[in-house]
Order: structure tokens, then C-alpha cells, then sequence
């Protein structure tokens, strides 16, 4: 397995254990970080795995080891597949079926979403893309309805779950598509915004159950300490340029070098085409990523904005590889755009070319002086290539675009040149991709050897760790994991059970039970002791002496990070359980109302439009 499927895996592993245990929604995953926990779902979108979780009694692997990997093989298809089934779905609202189905397929098959969403396993990522195109399929249609705003609120909130970061990246696109679209729906700006308000509220409330403890409770992680620990994690890391020293790599000189002809290509098209602010707009977006391929501009740009420019090693070829990919895809929007005649242009095609410029630009060093000005919005988004999904989605619409004007006038000539000039590009982009990031020798291996990510407890550590462990406590808690917080390497050290021992006093302890989030342990001390338990510190955790409900535990962090709390003599029984509290409770209850609205709603209006059409 590639990318991130590691990580994914293991949250998977531990995810799919406590749901089928009777959890619906794990927030503190036992078993993770070698067996001492992790309070990972607390933040981490949960929509992937409740998927993964649920085909479980439906694709019927074999428990083993692989189990997690290939579980998580069907869920990125069925992901890869909702979004083409999205995709054509958006696109048949204006086009015909070729021009519909063709830009489905170049949507899934776009060097971003196929490379670093698919390929990389980005399940977050892939999961918001499958989303986005169904909600432009909504606004497409977008009225005041029940119906029609209920439908775009739970894409919404699908969307919240798969990845809240891709959400607000994609929401200036949405609102400005929905607007777009509201001389084709006959309605008002006003009645417009509004629908796309209630929308929005009615998404997220759906998505209650997962936002309020993510908003409530997001304090206690440190995003910071990822570039902190992981200089590879830092913004300046994720833009898209050139080195000198990486064209002495056959594949980035290649890579770069086909980027530049398609580059070119679709200047000369763009030029041939029109003669208006149009075509000045879109040859200056090819230009600005042109000089990227000047080797070591980027590099000074991001210098000259006061971002850390980070010490790549060079066999790092990211920068590299995304500038290709961004380029070649651009290039296809571009010429697809310019080959529409001017009464064929809509203000939705004007909307995806301004939002592919826009999400191009951004991933550029170019942009590293608007990143430097928000740090904070820099460090939650973390990857400006997050923008490559905003740009597949507008470069497909437009591609879409494009080939129904080519079939609409076929067989004139300017109908099969432009149907031949988009779909020949199309080709060349898919393929450059494909080779920029060797997908090619991926699945090659991947029939070869059927290789798949093999659970082994004694590596399960969830990196995420440096976000949620204090940085005073983080270096003795890595060592417990047999890791350092610099470096992802991990050795095989035993993962342990849930235990507990007394660290200060004399006296005896034995762990009872356990559940997905409690630990029942007895102990008898002969004086006032101290006990730890094999879990890590967290402020949720709450304690409380099963015979003497009144006497006041207070757990504290040990030095290594792990739980402790001071004990008084005597023989008692002790319940330590994981407390999320309100925000839990008042999330579920959003997401369960939010839900009988929606259903209640949509029922009622079809109840009154049946009414009404009796009386008619």
C-alpha cells in the first residue's frame, strides 16, 4: 500500500473493533498509539470509516492482518467510483451523455485526484471529492424548495465528515456556481442565498455529531507542532516549482519538459482564440506557471515572504511533480474554455475557469506572500495542493464544456477540431500524470506482488500523536512508542495492554475490565499511593471510586504522558472513563433533529404539492 494507507489502516483497524463493539462513534480509540490510546476522532473526520466499518459484514475478508488494507482497497473504490457517478451526474444536468460521461471520466482520471487522492490514499480527501460534484448537481437545480435545499444540505453534510478542510476550500466555488446557475432556475439573488443558507445550516446540523466536539474540543490539538516536528509538513514545502538540482532526475526533466510543450500548446490555442480580457486572464495564468519552471525561482519567492523555505532532500520530487500535474491540468481547462463560441459561454463556465485560476495560483509561490499574511489559516489548511481538487473539478466542467461544442457542431470542421483538439489534450494530460507520478509502476507492482499493509500492534502509533501530546511530554511519550517525534520510523516494541501499577506506595492492583472507553481496575493500598494506567493523559479523562462515588480523583499526566491518580488507602474498585460530555450529547441530538427536519419537510412538501395538484 502507498501514500497514507498506513495511518488510515490503523485508524481503520481500531475504528471497525469498537463500532462492532457497540460504540457508534469511537472518540478515544483504545488500542492505538501500542495499546496507551489516542483521542484521534475527536477531530479526525469520520465519514471513511464509518463506511469502511459498515461493508465489513458485506465484502466478508477474512480476519487477519489484511483485513484493514483490503477493506480500505474497496472503500477508496467505491469512493473513486461515487465520484465519476458524481461527476457525470453534475454534467448531465447541461450536456448530452458523451460530453457527460467523457468529463466524468477525465475527472477520476485528472492527475490529482488519481494520484495523490486515489493513489496516495487521501481517504479524506478522496471523500470530498466524491462529494463535490453531487453538490454542484445540486445547485444546478437549487430552488426554494424543501426538497432542493434539503438535497445540497446533506451533500453538505457528507462533505463535513469526509473532510472539513476541503469544505471551506470548496464553498466560494459552490456559492459562486449556485449563483451562476440562477438564471437557469428562474430564481432571484436574494431567494438564491437564501437557499444556499439553509442548505449550509441544514449540512451542518446533519454533520452535528461530528462538528460540536470538533469545535468544542479542537483546542486540544496543536496543528503547529506538525511543521514543528515534520519541517515536510510546513506550507512552503507544498508548493509547486523547480529545483536545478531535480532535473538530473530522467523522470522530473521529462516530467517538466512535457509540461512545457502542453504548456505551450494551450498558449497557442488560447491566443488563436479570442481576442478579449478572457484570453488576457488565461495567458497569464500559463505564464505565472511557466516561470515556475525557472529553476530555483520558487524557491526565492517563497524566501522573499518570510515563509521558512524548508531543506528538501532531493529525493523529495513533490514540488516538482505537483507543478507538472497543476500545469497540464490547467492547460486542458484553459483550451477547453477557449474553444466555446462566445454564445455558447455561460456564466458557469465563466465561474470554473476564474475558480481553476484562482486554485492554480494558490498552489504556486506566487501566492506565498498571501500565505505568510494568514498564518493561521496556513497552518489548519496545512497543503495549498489541497486547491488541485478545486482545480480538477472546474477543469473537468470545462473540459465537459468543451467537448459538447465540439459534438454540437460536428461534422462541420470547427466541430471536429475542436473535439479532436480537446480529447487529444485530455489523452496527453492523463498520461503525462500518470507518468509524472509513475501510476504506472504502482499498479504494475500492485498485480505483481498483490501487496497489502499487514496490521502489526507492535508499529501502530498514530502520528498524529505530536498534535495532542504537550511538547514538554512528547519526547518521553515517542520513546514509550519506540519513536522519536523528528522522525516516522518505528521500532517493533510490544504493544501493551491496558495495565495499571502503583508507581508510589505499596499495595497491589488488577485491571478488571475494560471497554472502549473505561478501565475498571480494584486496588488495595496500605497508605496513600499513586497509580498509573497504561492510557494516555487526556483532560476527558474523569475517575471515580465505585464504592465511594463522593471522594474526588483528579487525573493527572505523568512524565511519560500517561495517566496517573493519587489513590487513598485502603481496598476500593476504580472506574477511569473517557467523558466527552455535552458536546457529544447536544451533537447527537443536532444531527437526530437536523435529520427528522429533513424528513419531516420533504414529506410535508410533497404532501401539500399533491394537494395542490388534486385541487388544480
Amino acid at each position: 500500500m502507498a501514500g497514507d494507507a498506513v495511518p488510515h489502516a490503523q485508524y481503520q483497524q481500531d475504528f471497525s473493533e469498537q463500532f462492532w463493539a457497540g460504540e457508534p462513534y469511537p472518540r478515544w480509540l483504545m488500542n492505538s498509539n501500542k495499546g496507551y490510546g489516542s483521542p484521534a476522532f475527536l477531530v479526525q473526520y469520520p465519514l471513511p470509516y464509518w463506511t469502511t466499518a459498515l461493508i465489513r459484514p458485506i465484502v466478508r475478508f477474512r480476519p487477519g492482518p489484511t483485513r484493514a488494507a483490503h477493506e480500505l482497497g474497496v472503500f477508496c473504490f467505491l469512493a473513486l467510483a461515487a465520484a465519476g457517478l458524481g461527476a457525470f451526474a453534475w454534467l448531465a444536468n447541461r450536456f448530452g451523455p458523451l460530453a457527460a460521461t467523457a468529463g466524468a471520466i477525465v475527472y477520476i482520471t485528472l492527475p490529482y485526484v488519481l494520484a495523490i487522492e486515489y493513489q496516495e490514499v487521501a481517504i479524506g480527501m478522496l471523500s470530498a471529492s466524491a462529494c463535490m460534484p453531487w453538490a454542484l448537481a445540486a445547485c444546478d437545480s437549487l430552488r426554494m424548495t424543501f426538497r432542493s435545499v434539503s438535497t445540497l444540505g446533506i451533500v453538505l453534510a457528507l462533505l463535513v465528515m469526509s473532510n472539513l478542510i476541503s469544505l471551506v476550500l470548496f464553498l466560494p466555488l459552490m456559492i459562486g456556481y449556485a449563483i451562476a446557475c440562477r438564471e437557469t432556475n428562474r430564481t432571484s439573488l436574494g431567494r438564491c442565498i437564501a437557499s444556499l443558507f439553509f442548505a449550509l445550516s441544514i449540512g451542518l446540523g446533519v454533520a452535528g455529531a461530528y462538528l460540536i466536539p470538533f469545535i468544542v474540543y479542537r483546542r486540544l490539538f496543536d496543528l503547529s507542532a506538525f511543521a514543528f516536528y515534520s519541517p515536510g509538513m510546513q506550507v512552503s514545502h507544498n508548493f509547486s516549482f523547480l529545483r536545478g538540482t531535480s532535473l538530473a532526475k530522467p523522470l522530473i526533466a521529462v516530467a517538466v519538459s512535457s509540461a512545457a510543450i502542453i504548456n505551450a500548446i494551450a498558449a497557442w490555442c488560447v491566443w488563436r482564440a479570442r481576442k478579449d480580457v478572457g484570453r488576457v486572464y488565461m495567458l497569464l495564468l500559463l505564464a505565472s506557471g511557466t516561470a515556475m519552471l525557472a529553476p530555483g525561482l520558487g524557491l526565492t519567492l517563497i524566501r522573499a515572504s518570510g515563509l521558512t523555505a524548508t531543506n528538501f532532500n532531493i529525493r523529495d520530487y513533490f514540488p516538482e511533480q505537483m507543478l507538472a500535474a497543476t500545469l497540464v491540468t490547467l492547460a486542458l481547462g484553459v483550451v477547453s474554455y477557449s474553444s466555446l463560441p462566445d454564445k455558447a459561454i455561460r456564466w458557469q463556465d465563466r465561474t470554473l475557469v476564474l475558480a481553476a485560476g484562482a486554485a492554480f495560483v494558490l498552489m504556486l509561490p506566487w501566492s506565498a506572500f498571501a500565505w505568510k499574511a494568514v498564518p493561521k489559516l496556513a497552518t489548519a489548511i496545512e497543503f495549498p495542493h489541497r486547491f488541485g481538487a478545486i482545480l480538477a473539478l472546474a477543469v473537468a466542467g470545462l473540459f465537459a464544456a468543451g467537448a459538447e461544442s465540439g459534438v454540437r457542431r460536428w461534422p462541420s470542421r470547427e466541430g471536429v477540431r475542436c473535439l479532436a483538439t480537446v480529447m487529444s489534450l485530455a489523452l496527453l494530460v492523463i498520461a503525462a500524470g500518470a507518468l509524472t507520478w509513475r501510476a504506472d509502476w504502482w499498479w504494475v507492482r500492485g498485480l505483481r506482488s498483490r501487496a497489502a499493509y499487514a496490521y502489526d500492534a507492535s508499529q501502530d502509533v498514530d502520528f498524529l500523536y505530536r498534535t495532542y501530546v504537550s511538547r514538554n511530554r512528547i519526547s518521553a511519550f515517542a520513546a514509550l512508542l519506540g519513536t522519536k517525534p523528528s522522525t516516522y520510523s518505528v521500532e517493533r516494541t510490544p504493544a501493551v495492554h491496558v495495565n495499571a501499577a502503583l508507581v508510589q506506595g505499596q499495595g497491589t492492583v488488577e485491571v478488571i475490565s475494560r471497554e472502549p472507553r473505561a478501565v475498571v481496575a480494584s486496588f488495595a493500598a496500605s497508605g496513600n499511593s499513586v497509580m498509573r494506567i497504561a492510557q494516555l493523559y487526556s483532560p476527558l479523562w474523569r475517575a471515580v471510586l465505585l464504592d465511594q462515588p463522593s471522594y474526588v480523583l483528579r487525573p493527572q499526566s505523568s512524565d511519560e504522558g500517561l495517566t496517573e491518580l493519587s489513590m487513598p488507602p485502603g481496598r476500593h474498585c476504580l472506574k477511569l472513563f473517557f467523558e466527552v460530555g455535552w458536546p457529544e450529547r447536544w451533537g447527537v441530538i443536532m444531527t437526530i433533529l437536523s435529520l427528522a427536519v429533513v424528513a419531516g419537510g420533504v414529506m410535508f412538501e410533497r404532501y401539500a404539492n399533491g394537494r395542490s395538484r388534486q385541487t388544480g
